[in-house]
């Protein structure tokens, strides 16, 4: 038993030098991973506190920035508010002193915007162009010295109504102007129907409106007199007569367009008057303004009576019916 006592320690002696090496390495291996997971965790915590430090900065940096930013806010409302007082009492104390001047430029926008809106309503409850213009002069009046609206004539204007001072001429032609006065023609779907003028001192941009309004005016009346209508289907009385109603927008009918005819033909109409020839001198207007009428009445009116006729007779005729002439047809019953 002794002898392998002693034999092993002569193993362990002769193998002390290689085990204490391996030993040793093993030892410093332990002892490198353990300084580098320290190394590690250590690295570990100083980022999170570094993060800790960074967010707690940041959170401190946005409530100094929020803080900056209702001080800078409320600084600027605070002076806004006293800026905007002082340019309100500025601009209070401004008006103030014009106040009568203000209220006399607003009073008389004011008045011309009631006027353009009157204007209107009146030439579009008009019955006849002559009425149309006659309420234009009664309205443009007050706007001029002197007023005058001509008719157009086969080559010139003829003066057919005139208010005011101011010398206007009984013919004229389309082309006259003058730098000291208002002229304007009228023109209804591109053919020249009357002319305006005015003396100064005169408010042309009334004027002007005015006249521009007369022009719609009777442009859409004359769209209305042309314009076909279905004709209307009435029901016979008991006694066999006709619609009282259709007889009275028949006559109507008849005479508003014998009157715009008689309107725009004065000159030719008192030859015509003084030579019994008015037919011959107005057939085309006249067969016009027929063809219109049947257009608008109902074949029952037509076949009974014709108003047309007996209008002409009585306007442009002075109800004498040889001043038509020789070549006047006569009545149209169907």
């Amino acid at each position: 038993m002794e002898l392998k006592t002693q034999a092993l320690d002569r193993v362990l002696e002769a193998l002390s030098p290689a085990l204490a090496k391996e030993l040793e390495r093993v030892v410093q291996e332990t002892r490198d991973e353990l300084e580098q997971e320290f190394q590690q965790r250590l690295q570990s915590v100083v980022r999170e506190a570094q993060s800790a430090a960074h967010r707690e900065a940041e959170s401190e940096l946005q409530r100094r920035i929020a803080e900056t930013r209702e001080a800078t806010s409320k600084q600027v409302i605070e002076e806004t508010e006293e800026r905007f007082k002082k340019t309100l009492e500025e601009h209070t104390n401004k008006i103030q002193s014009e106040s009568t001047g203000q209220r006399r430029i607003l009073e008389e926008e004011l008045g011309k915007w009631r006027l353009f809106v009157q204007a209107q309503r009146q030439f579009d409850e008009a019955s006849t162009q002559a009425e149309i213009l006659a309420r234009f002069v009664k309205l443009a009046e007050p706007f001029a010295a002197g007023l005058a609206v001509y008719v157009a004539k086969a080559d010139s204007l003829a003066l057919w109504k005139s208010r005011g001072s101011g010398a206007f001429p009984e013919i004229i032609s389309e082309g006259s102007t003058d730098p000291e006065s208002y002229f304007r023609t009228l023109v209804v779907r591109s053919k020249v129907v009357a002319a305006v003028s005015a003396s100064s001192p005169c408010k042309m941009e009334i004027i002007d409106f005015l006249v521009s309004s007369v022009e719609r005016a009777i442009e859409i009346f004359g769209l209305r007199l042309r314009a076909p209508l279905a004709k209307p289907v009435t029901l016979p009385k008991s006694d066999g007569g006709d619609d009282e109603k259709s007889h009275a927008d028949a006559r109507r009918t008849a005479r508003l367009l014998i009157s715009e005819i008689k309107l725009y033909n004065e000159e030719e109409l008192k030859a015509g008057r003084e030579s019994n020839d008015i037919y011959r001198r107005l057939q085309k207007e006249i067969e016009r303004g027929r063809e219109a009428y049947g257009q608008r009445v109902s074949g029952k009116i037509l076949s009974r009576r014709d108003y047309f006729h007996e209008e002409l007779i009585r306007i442009l005729g002075d109800n004498d019916e040889t001043r038509m002439g020789a070549a006047y047809p006569g009545p149209h019953v169907q």
